[in-house]
């Protein structure tokens, strides 16, 4: 789970990469698409969805000639728990801090 969670938070480390993800939570697209999207040129996509696919963030399929991506919402599912839980120790930490 670590693995996992490090390969997410890294891949969302990126502002490129987090905007990616949220044009294809929205729905499938073509690597075109996604370029004009988020206004990169294709090789500097090429690597920001090789750090995605890499943290299983997203999916390839093929389709036509080409491929669609998708967003596999599941690795953040990971990293909410994650926070969420370090959320409540922060919380008790703050709160002993100032009493």
């Amino acid at each position: 789970m670590i693995s996992a969670l490090d390969d997410t938070l890294l891949a969302l480390a990126d502002p490129t990469r987090r905007r990616l993800l949220e044009v294809l939570l929205a729905g499938e697209a073509s690597a075109a698409d996604l370029a004009i999207a988020v206004g990169v040129r294709r090789d500097e996509l090429s690597r920001h969805m090789t750090v995605l696919e890499e943290a299983e963030l997203i999916s390839r399929r093929p389709h036509g000639e080409g491929e669609l991506i998708a967003a596999n919402p599941a690795p953040l599912e990971i990293a909410a728990e994650w926070i969420n839980t370090n959320r409540e120790l922060w919380a008790m930490r703050s709160q002993m801090q100032e009493k």
